[in-house]
C-alpha cells in the first residue's frame, strides 16, 4: 500500500512540475489570445446597453480594418487601426484571473489561504479597474478619448475584429467574446514636446488645464505620471492610461498636488528643454490663483 501512495505522490509531482513548467516557464511571452481572453460570463453590471448609432458606426469601421500591435502597458495590450487614428485596448486577464488547475486540486488549508487572498485579491483589482475605465467614459470622455467600453460578454454586437501580432501572425476574434475598449490615438506628452519645442508653453499649459479641470470634476488619479499617462490629441491633453482614476471630491487644485503631478515632466524639461522649466513653475502658480 505505502509503494502505491508513494508511486501517487511521484506521480503528482511530476504533475506539478511540469504545469508549473508549461505554465510559468513556457509560456508566451508578450501578446496571445489566451492572456487576453477571460472566462467571466455575462455580467449585467457591465453591460452598458445596445451601441449607439455613432457606436455601431465605429465598431463597423473596427471590423473593416486590420490592427497592429501598439503597445502594451500594466493592464492592457494595445493594438492601432490601419489609419492611425483609433487604439482598440485588451485586458491582460493575469490581473484579474479567478479560476485555476489548483482550482480543482486537493490542497491544504494553508495553500488554500493563499489561493484565495490571490482570489480576492484579482476580484478587488478588476472591481477597480472596471469603475476606473467606466468613471473616464462618463465623466471625462472629452479628455480620455474613449470611445466605446465592452466589459462584459455579450450576444448583440456580431462584429468581428483582425488583429496581427508583432510576429505577423493573424488572428480574428469576435467582439462579443471580449472584453476592450476603443479609444482615440493620442501622441504621448514627451514625444510631443521633443517633435515641436516651439509648443512647449502651449502643451505644459495644456496639461495644467486637464489636471486641474480633472480635479474640478472630482476624478482623482493613483498614478501621477506625464509620460506614461498623458498624450495630446489636436491640442488637447488626453488621458492615455485610465488605469487609475477613482471618484473624488470636487477641488481647485493647490501648488503641491499640481507640482507632484509633474515632476517627470519637469524632470524631462530640466534634461530636455531647460528653457521651459521655468514657464512650468510661472504656469503651476497661475493655475492655484
Amino acid at each position: 500500500m505505502k509503494k502505491y501512495i508513494l508511486s501517487g505522490a511521484v506521480a503528482l509531482g511530476i504533475f506539478l512540475c511540469v504545469l508549473t513548467y508549461v505554465s510559468c516557464i513556457m509560456r508566451t511571452k508578450g501578446f496571445s489570445y489566451k492572456k487576453i481572453h477571460s472566462l467571466y460570463g455575462y455580467d449585467s453590471r457591465w453591460d452598458f446597453g445596445l451601441p449607439s448609432p455613432e457606436q455601431a458606426a465605429l465598431l463597423d469601421r473596427v471590423s473593416t480594418q486590420t490592427f497592429s500591435p501598439l503597445g502594451s502597458g500594466r493592464e492592457c495590450y494595445a493594438f492601432v487601426s490601419e489609419d492611425g487614428e483609433i487604439v482598440v485596448k485588451f485586458f491582460k486577464q493575469k490581473h484579474m484571473r479567478t479560476r485555476y488547475i489548483l482550482d480543482y486540486l486537493p490542497l491544504s488549508e494553508h495553500i488554500q489561504m493563499i489561493r484565495n487572498e490571490t482570489l480576492n485579491r484579482h476580484s478587488h483589482r478588476r472591481l477597480s479597474l472596471y469603475q476606473s475605465y467606466q468613471l473616464a467614459h462618463e465623466r471625462l470622455q472629452d479628455h480620455s478619448g474613449v470611445l466605446y467600453l465592452h466589459l462584459t460578454k455579450t450576444n448583440y454586437l456580431k462584429k468581428p475584429i483582425t488583429l496581427f501580432s508583432s510576429r505577423g501572425k493573424k488572428l480574428v476574434l469576435k467582439l462579443d467574446d471580449m472584453e476592450f475598449l476603443i479609444q482615440k490615438r493620442a501622441h504621448h506628452i514627451f514625444d510631443v514636446l521633443s517633435e515641436s519645442p516651439e509648443k512647449g508653453k502651449q502643451t505644459i499649459d495644456a496639461i495644467l488645464d486637464y489636471l486641474t479641470l480633472r480635479n474640478e470634476r472630482g476624478i482623482g488619479d493613483n498614478d501621477i505620471n506625464c509620460k506614461r499617462n498623458l498624450g495630446v490629441l489636436d491640442g488637447k491633453v488626453i488621458q492615455i492610461d485610465i488605469g487609475e482614476l477613482y471618484p473624488a471630491i470636487s477641488h481647485s487644485p493647490n501648488r503641491e498636488e499640481l507640482t507632484a503631478a509633474t515632476l517627470d515632466l519637469k524632470d524631462y524639461l530640466e534634461r530636455n528643454h531647460p528653457e521651459l522649466v521655468f514657464y512650468l513653475e510661472l504656469s503651476i502658480e497661475s493655475h492655484c490663483r
